[in-house]
């Protein structure tokens, strides 16, 4: 994607206190005791850190003590004393067993290819994750042995992450790495609304025609039931074998969580009704830009007509882009007067024009911050995108971009030299793009306080109050047609009715009825 989105704590009566004063001195008194936290996310891509990673550090910072189950190391947390990390090496994602997906995109029948290989992840992963990470002894060594005042689990990670909370008699709070999870509302005691709410891994908006809406509801039903519904008693009773075999069922569990993170904010994401126990925390780890190094910063002031950053992300290789490809982004973007920073890992092309610049890592925010010509970090620093989107979130999050005007999206099988000349063009000379990001950019900062600071505040309010018991909708506990008011809507109807068919019943009978003896001879008279 070529990128162009950012209280004190103390104690009062043992526990956590976020930006109060002390009843009888009114001063803020300083941190002296810090909770004992356990996070779960041991599945996942990189990208899903960049929720609980920033988290963690900031709650560290505040003198909590937090361990990290994680499918990746994470070198952000490593130097942090009181942080801890537990690393399930086997569970790292490999996108090297995945087909190439630039070939993928490239090609509308391998693309059926991968959907295949995606549902099979759906079907084996919430098992293989679950038997990997109850059998893990250091996981077993830490549920029979430690204990845990909060549970933070990544929906990424799904049914294996459920019973910890229960298992530790702890609250647990939920964190998903995007919008809200199909199913999710409708555990939390609310409707799923699939009439305005596109599933999350579509390229559906928030207008959706009727056979968008009939899709829409069908996909989001299917993604629950494969990702979900069908590994439920899999996944518990593996849990029962391998740690505690008085685990209840995770429904009962997984309807109790007293907190919901998501990373979505109206500025990037449809806005929809939310239950009280869902707390926006999109943008968490956006930031204002710090100094970029040296050679960087000097390569890309020296441009008199800016620069622009080109990247895919951690988990695609640039190298698996083929030559065809290579050579029209090349070509591209040796016709502009701009510098173009090139996120490359792996051996670097001696056939770059002096014009682009190949780094295995881009300090993303750092240069986005510099107010590049060139999706959350794009919001915040009110930068204008033109996306490749591979799939995953990626086209969901592009159409809202779109939709907002600061974006336009270009199909990897479209890409040539010339349409992304053209395309870039479009982004770079058209104000309107510039002017939507600013825009969008103005109403994400324009918060009552910062995400990262109001998912501290949510974190430490479930630690000072032990849940969210106060935020439990009562539809919780109704059953589907209750919460749809069906059984009221059939009393209603036998109300109305009911007098009706008797009328009818008795007229029927009155017209209807058979002439008597008595009533012949009053005729003949």
């Amino acid at each position: 994607m070529i990128k162009g989105v950012q209280g004190n704590s103390f104690v009062w009566g043992g526990k956590f206190m976020h930006n109060q004063q002390s009843p009888s001195s009114g001063e803020a008194l300083p941190v002296v005791e810090g909770s004992r936290i356990l996070i779960v996310a041991a599945y996942g891509t990189k990208s899903h850190q960049n929720v609980y990673v920033p988290l963690t550090k900031e709650l560290a910072t505040r003198g909590h003590h937090v361990t990290i189950i994680s499918n990746y190391d994470i070198s952000e947390v490593a130097r942090l004393d009181n942080v801890r990390q537990i690393w399930l090496e086997e569970l790292a994602i490999d996108i090297s067993k995945l087909p190439n997906m630039f070939t993928v995109m490239s090609d509308p029948w391998k693309k059926i290819d991968m959907a295949v290989e995606v549902v099979k992840i759906l079907m084996n992963q919430p098992s293989t994750n679950a038997e990997i990470t109850y059998g893990d002894p250091r996981v077993q060594q830490l549920m029979a042995s430690e204990s845990f005042d909060l549970v933070m689990i990544s929906e990424a990670c799904g049914l294996t992450c459920y019973p910890f909370g229960w298992h530790f008699k702890a609250p647990t709070i939920a964190i998903s790495p995007n919008v809200l999870f199909p199913g999710r509302a409708s555990l939390l005691g609310d409707d799923e609304h699939h009439s305005y709410v596109p599933f999350l891994l579509s390229s559906f908006t928030d207008k959706m025609s009727l056979y968008e809406r009939t899709i829409n509801y069908l996909v989001s039903k299917f993604f629950q039931t494969f990702v979900h519904d069908w590994h439920l008693e899999t996944v518990h009773s593996i849990f029962k074998r391998t740690i505690n075999p008085e685990c209840p069922p995770f429904i009962e569990i997984e309807k109790n969580f007293s907190l919901v993170f998501t990373n979505s904010h109206p500025s990037f994401s449809y806005p929809r009704t939310l239950p009280p126990r869902v707390i926006e925390v999109g943008g968490l780890h956006c930031r204002p830009a710090k100094p970029l190094p040296e050679d960087l910063e000097k390569y890309v002031s020296s441009s008199e007509a800016g620069f622009i950053v080109f990247g895919v992300g951690s988990a695609i290789n640039m190298e698996d882009m083929p030559e065809e490809m290579i050579q029209s982004f090349i070509k591209a973007f040796s016709r502009l007067p701009q510098r173009v920073i090139w996120q490359w890992k792996g051996k670097v092309r001696s056939d770059l024009p002096r014009n682009i610049m190949a780094i295995p890592w881009l300090p993303q925010q750092d240069l986005l911050g510099k107010d590049i010509i060139f999706l959350q970090e794009a919001v915040y620093h009110g930068v204008p995108v033109l996306g490749f989107p591979f799939g995953t979130d990626q086209y969901h999050n592009i159409g809202r971009a779109i939709q907002e005007g600061y974006a336009v999206k270009l199909e990897w099988k479209d890409v040539t030299q010339e349409t992304l000349t053209t395309s870039i063009q479009d982004i770079l000379h058209d104000s309107k793009y510039k002017k939507s990001a600013k825009r969008l950019s103005a109403m994400f900062r324009d918060q009552i306080q910062p995400p990262l600071e109001r998912a501290v505040f949510w974190t430490e309010f479930v630690l000072r109050h032990n849940g969210t018991e106060h935020l439990r909708l009562g539809s919780i506990d109704l059953a589907p047609y209750q919460r749809a008011l069906v059984d009221v809507y059939l009393v209603m109807a036998l109300f109305f009715i009911t007098p009706i068919l008797l009328m009818f019943f008795c007229v029927r009978r009155c017209c209807c009825r058979r002439p008597t003896v008595t009533d012949a001879v009053k005729k003949q008279q």
